[in-house]
């Protein structure tokens, strides 16, 4: 068995759901979990079938929240009833999710070195439809550039392994519809969380006709959380700075005036830079990069930096004093 539950977050499905589910009994899934987000009544005899199926949970919706908010109550119930489990792997009900793959996925995952992993399709393939094609390559390249690491091919890929150490935090995560999943890049990337790419098949059929994905609305949407993602650290860099200046300023031309300047640039330059970086760190911890873990380790590494800039600011200040 894998102690792992999959989830299938789902709208209008076809019937080839219920293969899946039973195919990931079958190569060893311990627990698959179903989202109902607000399907249409005559879908209703699908969910019915796979929630027969031993093993199998189906949560409803009474109507369409999006596949954000579907995934969340996905991890919210998995945390309050399966805690014993490694962790989950998502996937998506229009079948371009294969058992193979969502079953590797699920392998990957481990308690020991936590990681978000990524079943990544391959975008340069001739039969991908374009729609596809354009939302996928637009979004992994504004991410490259807007947040630099290493280039992530499939952004959007529903395919998913997460170990239950991160869900709590996932569930907290804003996003209520496809940008979600864009968040959780995010998030992870300013948590240092390793993101695993892993390839998988990529499997369309009749042109993607069974996604609820809207290449234009969702891209750019998708794209809009990227860039207020930014926008925050950027704004804490710039109230940082003028922090510093400000502060520099005041010390160096009044409180310390008296002062030689070797040692009045030094001790405006200390202080300013002390008063600014205390600013910046707390902020970027509580805003930026929304986390709360320890703080000791974290501000030991953002401090060695500190004085490695400390040491240059004074020097350039001086020297263009002297």
């Amino acid at each position: 068995m894998i102690d792992i539950a999959a989830i299938i977050p789902a709208l209008n499905p076809r019937d080839k759901l219920i293969d899946l589910v039973n195919e990931l009994f079958e190569c060893g899934i311990e627990k698959v979990i179903v989202v109902n987000d607000g399907s249409d009544e005559r879908f209703d005899h699908l969910f019915e079938a796979v929630e027969k199926i031993e093993g199998c949970h189906v949560l409803r919706h009474e109507r369409n929240m999006g596949k954000g908010r579907a995934l969340k109550t996905a991890f919210a119930y998995f945390l309050d009833n399966f805690p014993n489990l490694s962790g989950v792997v998502t996937a998506d009900a229009d079948g371009q999710h294969c058992c193979e793959d969502i079953c590797n996925i699920a392998r990957h995952i481990s308690k020991e070195r936590p990681s978000l992993i990524l079943g990544v399709r391959d975008f340069d393939r001739e039969q991908i439809p374009f729609r596809s094609y354009l939302g996928n390559k637009f979004t992994s390249k504004m991410f490259q550039l807007l947040y630099g690491g290493d280039y992530i091919q499939d952004t959007q890929t529903g395919l998913r392994g997460i170990p239950g150490t991160e869900l709590k935090w996932m569930v907290q995560l804003s996003g209520e519809r496809y940008e979600y999943e864009i968040n959780m890049l995010l998030q992870a990337r300013k948590r240092v969380l390793d993101i695993v790419q892993v390839p998988i098949q990529t499997l369309y059929f009749d042109n993607n006709s069974d996604s609820h994905y809207n290449t234009f609305k969702d891209s750019f949407k998708i794209f809009g959380k990227m860039i207020a993602g930014m926008s925050k650290y950027i704004a804490s860099s710039i109230t940082s700075g003028a922090i510093d200046i400000a502060i520099f300023t005041i010390l160096n031309a009044w409180i310390l005036s008296r002062v030689p300047i070797h040692m009045r640039i030094l001790l405006a330059t200390v202080i300013a830079r002390i008063c600014s970086s205390l600013y910046n760190f707390s902020i970027n911890r509580k805003f930026v990069f929304e986390t709360q873990k320890g703080v000791l380790r974290p501000m030991g590494k953002y401090y060695v930096l500190f004085v490695c800039q400390l040491l240059c600011s004074y020097l350039l200040v001086y020297m263009a004093n002297r």
